[in-house]
């Protein structure tokens, strides 16, 4: 595991999310909460990149969101490189 790469990468998965809860979905956090199980709290953390979350967790967002899981990862998310 390399901390600071997983921070970076899920610091760029929660800017992602807000960006699609924000701009494209228009609704709040409390709204996207109310759509699928997962804590207003929690949606916070992960949008700011300050926690970790499960597969599962990912796909409810994606739910909540009304979009398709890949729609979370853009095209430039960094998985292979090591930055």
């Amino acid at each position: 595991m390399n901390e600071k790469r997983d921070k970076n990468r899920l610091k760029e998965i929660g800017e992602r999310l807000r960006k699609i809860r924000e701009e494209e979905v228009q609704i709040s956090q409390d709204e996207l909460a109310s759509r699928c199980d997962v804590t207003k709290g929690n949606i916070s953390n992960i949008e700011n990149g300050k926690k970790d979350f499960n597969f599962t967790t990912f796909l409810e967002l994606a739910r909540g969101l009304n979009v398709h899981p890949k729609h979370l990862l853009d095209q430039n998310f960094k998985f292979l490189k090591e930055d």
